[in-house]
């Protein structure tokens, strides 16, 4: 629960709104594996079709009225992934799209629009403002749900062994969204005491923190 209204976490990184049916997520980065093969490093053909793949199975599963995409949707320069990504939607015909700017959205408003999606600079509705990157210095009224820094914890075993995964990190004002994007690195986040850490491991979303 978060500001009392519920929310549903996914192991494929993405968390779902139901009180107005809402599929969030954030850091998908798509294109980027085209945009290094445009520069000649080379890179395996599945990873934009893992997103989809990905995207696919929530959007089956919960059936939203609404994508909201937190930022970085996109990566760099639009390519062909771009209209595959385009394309791909289209099967999802009654859900409306909707794309909080991110850093990696470099292009006019228009070139997304063409992609049927709203572009806002951050959307503020209910107890909730939605954007980018969390901003610290606001007026904690709202509480912010974010992206931008592809969250992780380290969790450690017994016998010392530890595993870097991806992780849903809430404060008491701000929740970050892990990136969900099949090909993006993560960033070790040190909880303050009072947060709450949701990690990603073994396909399930496991409270450790």
């Amino acid at each position: 629960m978060l500001r009392e209204q519920e929310f549903v976490l996914h192991p494929l990184k993405m968390m779902f709104q139901k009180s107005n049916s809402t599929l969030i997520c954030a850091d998908l980065h798509i294109g980027k594996s085209g945009h290094f093969r445009k520069h000649g490093i080379a890179m395996p053909g599945m990873v934009n079709k893992n997103n989809f793949w990905n995207l696919m199975v929530a959007m089956d599963e919960f059936k939203p009225q609404r994508l909201l995409v937190l930022g970085d949707m996109v990566h760099s320069q639009e390519n062909e992934e771009w209209n595959d990504f385009a394309d791909f939607l289209d099967n999802y015909p009654t859900v409306k799209r909707v794309l909080v700017r991110g850093n990696h959205e470099i292009c006019d408003d228009a070139v997304y629009r063409n992609m049927n999606f709203e572009v806002l600079p951050e959307l503020v509705e209910g107890p909730f403002r939605f954007l980018h990157e969390a901003d610290v210095n606001a007026d904690q009224n709202k509480y912010q749900l974010a992206g931008h820094i592809h969250p992780a914890i380290r969790l450690t075993g017994h016998g010392r062994q530890s595993l870097r995964v991806p992780c849903f990190w809430f404060g008491k004002n701000v929740g970050i969204l892990p990136a969900a994007g099949a090909f993006t690195g993560t960033h070790c986040i040190t909880p303050s005491r009072g947060d709450r850490i949701f990690a990603i491991a073994e396909n399930e979303v496991i409270e450790v923190l």
